[in-house]
């Protein structure tokens, strides 16, 4: 089940990465990261979000012309809770259609905190890290992880998250374990986008 949800999950990241392949357009669609914080409001409906991995600063915020980088979509759901799935993308890497980090939350659909344990089915957070092969991430799963959505709209979701990810055994070799901290986010929602 879990090399299932790993497959998917990469499956889906490379879809997203491909949708800006047109290479002529990619210039005029492509926001540029904002230097705004993310723990400010983007009231123009841009993306803003940053946290740190092992120390290391990692933000970003673009939002790409079909809005599927750092946008969130809410998905409404019949007798089970709503739910948020988002990628939080840094910059492509440089004349490539690759993300060098990416982070992809699944999430209820509500202000509040959600505390994430290993090998739960339902909510999930994913650390994608590029590798030197195009298109090619290794796979880290949330071990304990915490997120707070401090607001959530039909169209702007903000929050704080932080936690652990480790290796996913199927993605092959890669450091075993990562620590993210101060992780803040505030992005644009595309409701009932799945």
């Amino acid at each position: 089940m879990n090399y299932l949800f790993f497959a998917t999950s990469i499956s889906l990241i490379v879809s997203f990465a491909s949708c800006n392949s047109n290479k002529s357009d990619a210039a005029n669609n492509k926001s540029e990261p904002s230097a705004q914080s993310a723990s400010s409001s983007s009231s123009q409906g841009g993306a803003v979000f940053s946290y740190n991995l092992d120390g290391t600063k990692i933000s970003g915020g673009g939002v790409d012309a079909l809005m599927m980088n750092n946008v969130a979509a809410l998905s409404k759901s019949d007798g089970n809770p709503d739910k948020l799935t988002f990628f939080l993308n840094d910059v492509n890497k440089e004349n490539t259609e690759t993300f060098s980090h990416s982070l992809r939350f699944q999430i209820p659909g509500t202000t509040g905190t959600v505390a994430l344990t290993p090998g739960e089915d339902h909510w999930h957070v994913e650390l994608f890290l590029t590798t030197a092969e195009e298109g090619k991430y290794v796979v880290y799963g949330n071990e304990a992880f915490n997120i707070t959505v401090t607001n959530v709209t039909s169209t702007h979701v903000s929050g704080t998250f932080s936690g652990n990810v480790k290796l996913a055994k199927s993605t092959g070799a890669g450091i075993n374990k990562f620590t993210v901290t101060n992780g803040k986010f505030d992005i644009p929602v595309k409701s009932d986008a799945y």
